[in-house]
């Protein structure tokens, strides 16, 4: 009964729900033949600490446990329905099949696919009910995804009934789009909201055959929060430095205001759509705002701004009248959000009139706020591990932003800020399960960017918000929690977003009280440029937090890093790894800084205190790699030493790098630390259940195990994505002879089905030891190497 290529069709989904213990209920699986790859899957798909959820309103629930069966076999998927309603009824078993009993008392249901999973798993419900609440009956869209059939006629009659029901109450079947690489059929339809409030109601779609149905999507919710504006008092000065070269970081965003005093001259817009002319430049927030960290980084700093220019696609537009005040900028809602992506992407790269072929990274700052990652990747993730791939580029993707407010307790000390940091972070810990990742930030071959709670502003509060963290390695308690696919640590890393601040509620009757997330331009935060409602006013800025600034600093970092890389070919020429590596090399270096700090034990002591294990796994969840400060990847010293390389790998391939170590360390007891990161990207499979093809992992060998230990992140979830980061410190004295080295072992196997292209990788490891020790380790390393060293002493990164 494993599950085939064709691993999910409404024929053969069962939803299990798990009553007993998650270990018992595994070890029954395993008991029963055929069914072995369900106990696989229990482990990645049901967490342990996944219990209860705590919804705004501080209620809390039990969290609905639940795994997914796939049966290829029709009859089998029938004959299992069956066996469960006898169990349900109290009836025998018959011979050979009593072995289910013991598995059917650890389940609290066992149901086939239906409109529950269809509506509930993407927030259409919530959605609906929120927008179509006080609205007639006036037409809306909403999005219907297809099961992708394999056969052509399956395929056309299955839209051809779906076009028939929508007519049939009045709405229309405004377009589709399929896509089999990703196994996606997608239709845009309309109807009158009428219909989507009964389905809110019923949790049904009465109206409208969903056999082929996998699920019901909400649109127009990947957008930007927008409010009212708290312009700085200070305006920003225009640079006159000019770019130079082509574009090598792209921007899917708002549409900016390129007039803007720190974005003239600095950017390519590409506007096909032409909403320049119709747009005005009060609503361009979100696209000034992106374009304008990818360009500077935070305003308050002191970096210099990329030489190269930013390509901006906007895809987000604020589709309401223009006396609308605060409008959000969203997808267009005419048009399915893959559709839209994908056409914005391939236009950056394919055909003859290619806009930007030269980009090596593509941030898109937005999310779905109604889908968060539960088990089932997303199309929009989907799509952008093929593009990925396909294009040999990395998405850089915000991890999304939680605003609901968080229940503390009312004996809270206020005027105690390590109580505050510690009752926030078991509030955020607590409700976790209803704090995931937004679309598409589960993408495998993406880099997904959560917030670290920390911005160059220096300011300190002045009105009645307080500051919730103290400690900048810690994640904004805004920022989303991960893991990601087949628990892969999600989110890659944290990069400043920003001091988001909080306001605490009196108590409550009931003995609690909340914390708020005020949303404002205020200071503290990252200062990004803004319009202004003064039409002539061209050097505004304002004060902004959350994912989305953490991912354009991300961003920032990474067209700085393609400066870096095309000095050093010119520098090293055939030595260096060439421009067809870009994209991993990239995603090495903004990975390869980053750090849990002083996070870990304030994490660790907040799931004790909620009664959950300490454990690198649960730390990784809230910190993924940890804060990252990318201008240090490249950079070597005489107590820093990094070598970088990369290749291509296919199935079953193995390479092996030297990494020579410092003399001067044999036989001391210095403090030193080792860190190594590996990343890839690889085609996918959605149809199979693993979804990775291709698994590569790096294994240290010779004297990388005497040398340090793990102290970071879990050595399990690290190998489970396309991005394997290990920080290992030690301290003893081990002897080695001149010439010992580290053996650097990549090997890559397949993971998800056949393997039949090579694979773009990057390896990069440092050696670092305490500044003041004084040991001459850079020189060292560089003159054991037959290559010199592929980094600059001094670099502006």
């Amino acid at each position: 009964m494993a599950a085939g290529d064709d691993a999910f069709a409404p024929e053969q989904v069962l939803v299990l729900e798990i009553a007993g213990e998650i270990e018992d209920f595994a070890a029954a699986v395993q008991k029963i033949p055929g069914l072995e790859f369900l106990a696989e899957e229990l482990g990645e798909r049901v967490a342990p600490d996944e219990f209860a959820a705590v919804d705004p309103d501080g209620r809390r629930g039990r969290y609905a446990r639940q795994v997914f069966l796939v049966l290829s076999d029709e009859t089998a998927w029938r004959q299992l329905l069956s066996l469960w309603e006898r169990f349900q009824r109290g009836e025998r078993f018959v011979r050979g099949t009593t072995k289910f009993r013991h598995l059917f008392e650890l389940l609290r249901g066992l149901r086939a696919w239906d409109n529950s999973d269809r509506l509930e798993r993407t927030g259409a419900v919530d959605v609906w009910a929120r927008e179509f609440a006080d609205i007639g009956d006036e037409m809306v869209e909403f999005e219907v995804e297809l099961w992708l059939r394999r056969e052509l006629s399956r395929r056309t009659a299955a839209s051809a009934a779906l076009r028939e029901d929508l007519e049939a109450v009045g709405g229309e079947f405004v377009g589709e789009y399929i896509n089999e690489e990703i196994d996606y059929h997608g239709v845009l339809g309309k109807v009158p909201a009428s219909r989507l409030r009964e389905a809110v109601d019923d949790h049904e779609m009465r109206w409208l055959r969903t056999t082929g149905v996998r699920f019901f999507h909400a649109v127009g919710q990947m957008a930007a929060t927008a409010g009212s504006l708290d312009l700085d008092p200070e305006p920003i000065e225009a640079s006159d430095e000019p770019t130079t070269g082509d574009a090598r970081v792209a921007v899917l965003d708002g549409l900016p205001l390129a007039g803007h005093a720190s974005l003239r001259g600095r950017i390519i817009v590409d506007d096909p759509e032409g909403w320049e002319a119709t747009i005005p430049a009060a609503r361009r927030i979100h696209g000034t705002g992106m374009a304008s960290v990818v360009i500077h980084g935070d305003l308050n700093g002191s970096d210099t701004p990329l030489s190269a220019p930013v390509y901006v696609r906007p895809v987000l537009a604020p589709h309401v009248p223009d006396w609308v005040p605060n409008a959000t900028e969203e997808l267009p809602r005419d048009r399915l959000p893959v559709d839209v992506l994908h056409t914005a992407v391939a236009r950056l790269f394919e055909g003859d009139q290619a806009a930007a072929p030269n980009v090596r990274a593509v941030l898109l700052a937005v999310g779905d706020v109604a889908q968060q990652f539960d088990r089932f990747v997303s199309p929009l993730a989907r799509l952008l591990d093929w593009l990925s791939f396909r294009h040999q580029v990395l998405f850089i993707v915000s991890a999304g932003n939680h605003l609901d407010p968080l229940l503390l307790p009312a004996d809270l000390d206020v005027d105690n800020s390590d109580e505050i940091q510690h009752e926030l972070l078991c509030a955020v810990g607590r409700s976790a399960p209803v704090r995931r990742l937004l679309a598409p930030a589960e993408s495998i071959n993406a880099l997904t960017i959560g917030a670290a709670h920390a911005d160059e502003s220096g300011a300190i509060p002045t009105d009645d918000r307080i500051e919730p963290v103290a400690v900048p390695d810690l994640p904004s308690i805004v920022s989303a929690i991960g893991g990601g696919v087949r628990r892969a640590v999600k989110p890659d890393i944290l990069m400043d977003g920003g001091r988001q601040l909080v306001r605490i509620e009196p108590a409550n009757e009931d003995g609690s009280r909340l914390a708020t997330l005020p949303l404002t331009y205020r200071r503290p935060g990252v200062r990004v440029a803004a319009p202004s409602s003064d039409a002539g006013r061209l050097d505004a800025t304002v004060h902004s937090n959350g994912t989305s600034v953490a991912a354009a600093m991300a961003a920032h970092h990474a067209g700085r890093l393609v400066e870096v890389l095309d000095w050093l070919r010119g520098l090293h020429d055939e030595r260096m790894p060439g421009p067809g590596l870009d994209a991993v090399i990239l995603k090495a270096a903004l990975v390869h800084s980053a750090r849990w700090g002083g996070a870990r034990a304030l994490v660790d002591d907040m799931h004790a205190d909620i009664g959950q294990r300490r454990s690198r796994a649960l730390a990784g969840k809230l910190l993924g790699y940890g804060r990252s400060t990318p201008d240090r990847s490249l950079i070597c010293d005489d107590h820093r030493v990094t070598v970088l390389g990369g290749g291509t790998i296919g199935k079953d391939g193995e390479h092996t790098y030297r990494f020579p170590l410092p003399s001067s360390l044999a036989s001391r007891t210095t403090n030193r630390r080792i860190t190594l990161t590996l990343a890839w990207l690889t085609p996918v499979n959605p149809q199979n259940r693993f979804y990775r093809r291709a698994a590569l992992k790096l294994v240290p060998g010779g004297q990388a195990k005497a040398l340090a230990s793990r102290i970071e992140a879990d050595s399990n979830d690290a190998c489970r994505g396309t991005l394997q980061h290990e920080v290992l410190e030690g301290g003893q004295a081990v002897p080695y002879a001149p010439g010992a080295a580290i053996e650097l072992a990549v090997t890559c196997r397949e993971d998800a089905g056949p393997l039949e292209v090579a694979l773009p990788y990057a390896i990069m490891a440092s050696v670092e030891v305490p500044q003041e020790v004084g040991l001459p380790i850079y020189e060292e390393v560089r003159q054991a190497l037959h290559v010199p060293v592929g980094v600059r002493t001094a670099v502006r990164v």
